[in-house]
């Protein structure tokens, strides 16, 4: 059964901030930064990012790293093994899958499913494997 309660909520933080620390390091220039701005079709602003992108990234990480938290306690994944699996799965299945569609209706190369898909399997996998050891 899914359920919010009986969550392990210091191990969903820590889980979304690794994701968040991930991620800030995958969209530097010199990692993916580059090449998924130029298949984003996109300059970089010259004052920065928004602070509230940070704000709602941070929140959609926390939300994700909840679900995948709960879908591990419904499963009865405690592993590192069986954490692997959940976010490599849930990675490709539901972040890689969705950036290739979205590429192609938006006309976008293959380095813009590269950059937002392979995040996504990544932080998944990071995650999942913090939600499902963490005792």
């Amino acid at each position: 059964m899914l359920s919010l309660s009986g969550l392990n909520w210091p191990a969903i933080i820590v889980a979304a901030i690794a994701f968040f620390g991930l991620a800030a390091i995958w969209y530097q220039p010199k990692v993916m930064g580059t090449k998924w701005m130029e298949g984003a079709g996109i300059e970089p602003p010259s004052d920065g990012p928004k602070p509230i992108f940070f704000v709602v990234t941070f929140v959609a990480y926390l939300v994700m790293a909840t679900v995948l938290a709960m879908i591990a306690r419904a499963a009865g994944a405690s592993t590192f093994g069986e954490g692997l699996v959940l976010g490599l799965l849930t990675g490709f299945a539901f972040v890689a899958l969705q950036a290739m569609v979205n590429a192609i209706y938006e006309g976008r190369g293959r380095w813009i499913v590269r950059a937002n898909g392979g995040i996504g399997i990544i932080g998944h996998t990071v995650m999942a494997v913090i939600v499902t050891t963490w005792a």
